[in-house]
């Protein structure tokens, strides 16, 4: 009786969790779509925000009204269709079949007292209130297309850009001007002024270079170019105006000592109107500036500068409430802090200080001062961990307001008043809470149904120069991670993306959900899974941050080997059936692993992988190896490809036809060459896909091949 009773109840089990790549990968998916863009209004408390409840991919938007405790949705636009805006895929009585889920909306403004939501869908405009009495109101019907809607301060006006130019409508009277007449650039950004009296717009120069990529599944194949920088570009000329709200003649602001052909971020007005905050970055990536520009004059005031022999971190600079301090960033002393200076220059006061980040660059807001607080997310209690704290502006009374643990990505009321939560933990995605009170549930009832591997965080050294990693392990059932003598087990590696992302955090989904998913179904197929947060990972300071200067897949390579001595000194993992997988970044470093430490993975799948770095944007390969003509040994020992010959065990090429971010020429050119080495290898391509595949055919395809890749060359 009690071996039917167990067996009952184990196949119960199985049939409460359906651990099929189809159903993982067939949408909604069983962890749901987590809420996303959270935004206050500038004055009262409303919260909009987009979600997709069902757990599918169209974002719709969302309101919180925290005082009367409501949520409401304000958008139902999925199954809406006008031919006049249809994208050319649409068009095309082939690609039509093969279309991507729709987004849903992106791009959205709360009027200022949080009354009604303006936002672009599908190249046109509309005007919803956020009580959700009624239905979207269609402002424009236009084939050129209008995006970027912005209120102004008085919510009166909207602005927004059509056919390159800056557009201003009155909401009332429906009253229309241009704003801007920008001859021989392209508008890359604007900003209204707080008083409603102005706009800050940005224009660059020259066309700048164009990438093609062919697309195949259509009647015929057809290209498209496409802005597309690669290693050893410089940046476009950028010039910054302000001009009256009501149109009239601009003037040109200086953009600082570093010149107009530098890397810079679209002004940010000080709350009084009066000034404009601007960070540049020069080409070199070794100098970043913050500067102070009166919007009378021009002129530009040199604040703070940061400088790295290396190369220097993405930044964070706001105002004061008063617009008479500047609140920045800087890891001046190793780590990312806060600091304070004059808006008229001077000394600037350390705020925050000690061996964590303050805004590491994943999954934070940016700090926030509102009133008399200075709001900031931290890495104190753990890089594995995102905690909100708040303290005075001159460093004092500090407190942490956060109190689960996990991620909390805050974003505070304008007023101070109420806090938006989006919180994730060991077992649960990210949703959002307002203050204490859960706003959203996004995974499926049947999430909770799911026996998701147990989770350990570990550390060990690297192998090359010691350093302690940081990693988590994902145990399979049954497996215990003490226990020596054991029946060993099989062992795949996984490498989070990006090189500046973090995968090692107490959070369900980790850096993305459907490659965590998928680590969790090797768990629950008898792998032991590893992930760490190699050399370049984000929370760990600014050494580990620019450790890979000059040699990616030098010391974060190390860092993955070390892994490998970690599992063997377990004496329960099976060292001669151990695989390697990720995409984009970890797609190179699973290929450099492959290559550079040959017979040491006996299966590879790297998807999306960089192979030659000279092909890569500038902004990124500039910082970590300056450019092709002034270090070409830099790329080099840092491409794959160049090491293609000494690959001896089993490697799976995964790349979308379509990806421009990491363009397929880079798979091609690896491919080429492997058959001229007379390398064994398999590939597969997804003609449809870009960067991040989409589908949910190409989502059960590609870990279906991975998966059956891994068991048949480990098991």
């Amino acid at each position: 009786m009690r071996f039917l009773v167990t067996l009952l109840f184990i196949t119960a089990l199985s049939f409460a969790q359906d651990w099929s790549l189809k159903r993982l990968y067939t949408r909604p998916f069983v962890w749901g779509t987590p809420p996303s863009d959270l935004t206050w209004s500038k004055k009262g408390h409303t919260l909009v925000f987009t979600w997709n409840a069902g757990g599918g991919s169209f974002m719709d938007l969302y309101a919180y009204h925290p005082d009367q405790r409501k949520l409401v949705r304000l958008t139902d636009l999925e199954k809406v269709k006008d031919e006049l805006n249809a994208g050319e895929d649409e068009k095309d009585a082939r690609l039509r079949n093969y279309l991507a889920p729709a987004s849903g909306i992106r791009d959205f403004d709360v009027a200022s007292d949080g009354a009604r939501v303006v936002f672009s869908y599908r190249g046109d405009l509309y005007l919803v209130g956020t009580n959700g009495l009624q239905p979207p109101f269609r402002l424009t019907r236009t084939k050129v297309g209008e995006n970027s809607p912005r209120f102004s301060p008085d919510g009166t006006k909207i602005a927004y850009l059509r056919g390159g130019e800056l557009y201003v409508q009155e909401v009332v009277n429906g009253r229309l001007w241009q704003a801007t007449d920008i001859e021989a650039g392209r508008l890359a950004g604007w900003q209204w002024s707080f008083d409603g009296r102005w706009f800050v717009y940005m224009v660059q120069r020259g066309e700048g270079r164009q990438a093609l990529i062919p697309k195949y599944s259509g009647r015929f194949a057809v290209t498209r170019p496409f802005p597309r920088t690669v290693a050893g570009d410089q940046p476009q000329e950028t010039e910054l105006f302000v001009v009256g709200a009501e149109g009239g003649k601009p003037t040109r602001l200086e953009s600082g000592p570093l010149g107009n052909r530098v890397y810079m971020d679209l002004p940010d007005w000080s709350p009084d109107s009066s000034k404009l905050l601007l960070r540049a970055t020069h080409p070199a990536m070794k100098r970043r500036q913050v500067l102070v520009i009166d919007r009378v004059t021009g002129q530009a005031t040199l604040v703070h500068e940061e400088k790295d022999e290396k190369w220097v971190s993405q930044s964070f600079a706001a105002w004061s409430p008063d617009s008479r301090e500047v609140l920045f960033s800087s890891e001046r002393d190793g780590w990312s802090h806060l600091y304070v200076v004059a808006a008229a220059g001077g000394a600037a006061r350390q705020l925050t200080s000690g061996a964590f980040e303050v805004r590491a660059e994943m999954f934070s807001f940016d700090p926030q001062w509102i009133g008399e607080y200075i709001y900031f997310p931290s890495t104190e209690v753990s890089p594995s961990e995102r905690h909100l704290y708040r303290m005075k502006p001159d460093g004092s009374d500090k407190r942490k307001l956060s109190t689960r643990a996990g991620l909390n990505i805050a974003q505070v009321s304008e007023d101070g008043q109420h806090i938006a939560w989006l919180v994730a933990g060991l077992k649960s995605p990210f949703d959002l809470y307002v203050d204490e009170r859960r706003v959203t549930t996004s995974p499926r009832e049947e999430f909770a149904k799911y026996d998701w591997p147990e989770t350990r965080f570990v550390q060990f050294p690297s192998r090359g120069d010691g350093k302690v990693v940081s990693a988590k392990v994902l145990l399979p059932p049954g497996y215990r991670i003490e226990e020596k003598g054991a029946s060993p087990r099989p062992a795949v590696f996984f490498i989070h993306g990006a090189g500046y992302a973090t995968s090692v955090l107490k959070q369900w989904g980790s850096y993305d959900e459907k490659r965590f998913a998928f680590n969790c179904y090797l768990a629950h197929q008898g792998y032991v899974v590893l992930d760490m947060d190699y050399r370049g990972s984000s929370g760990y300071g600014r050494t580990w941050r620019t450790d890979v200067y000059l040699h990616m897949g030098g010391p974060d390579l190390d860092d993955v080997l070390g892994g490998v001595d970690y599992l063997r000194g377990l004496g329960n993992v099976d060292m001669k059936r151990i695989g390697i997988w990720g995409v984009s970044y970890g797609g190179f470093m699973t290929n450099a692993a492959m290559f550079q430490s040959p017979g040491t993975f006996r299966a590879g799948a790297g998807w999306a992988a960089v192979n030659d770095w000279e092909y890569y944007n500038a902004y990124y390969t500039t910082e970590r190896l300056n450019t092709p003509e002034r270090n070409p040994e830099a790329y080099r020992r840092s491409s794959p490809v160049h090491f293609s010959s000494r690959l001896k065990d089993a490697l799976l090429v995964v790349h979308g036809m379509v990806d421009n971010n990491v363009l397929f020429q880079d798979a091609v050119q690896l491919t080429e060459k492997l058959i001229h080495e007379g390398k064994s290898f398999d590939e597969i391509y997804y003609p449809q896909e870009n960067h991040g595949f989409m589908r949910d055919e190409t989502l059960i395809d590609a870990y279906s091949r991975t998966a059956a890749w891994f068991d048949k060359h480990l098991n």
